[in-house]
């Protein structure tokens, strides 16, 4: 989401500086992670596993003592199956905070 903000500021100021108001054409190709990239199990990923497997894997849910989402280490351990279920942007997120945990 950060890089799409940072994108399109590059796009528009790059417009907006052009004589002939045409965008720039700017491609990033890379993104650069930083220590303020990293990715907050609690404030991130929960929410995403709460959208999509409650009740099941929360407290009270029928799976919940076998596959507590609510601890990230299940998301560790339990990564091909949450990722073949959630898609888009979420699974994107999710894939970052897996390899961010990987490299720990």
């Amino acid at each position: 989401m950060k890089l799409l903000l940072v994108v399109g500021f590059v796009v528009l100021f790059g417009w907006l500086g052009s004589s002939t108001n045409k965008p720039s054409g700017i491609a990033v190709t890379q993104k650069i992670t930083t220590a303020k990239d990293t990715i907050n199990f609690a404030g991130q990923i929960q929410p995403i596993l709460v959208k999509n497997c409650s009740p099941c894997h929360f407290t009270g849910g029928k799976m919940y003592e076998r596959m507590p989402f609510d601890k990230d280490t299940t998301i560790m351990n339990q990564q091909a199956g949450i990722l073949r279920r959630i898609k888009g942007e979420e699974n994107t997120l999710i894939r970052s905070f897996i390899g961010q945990r990987s490299k720990e």
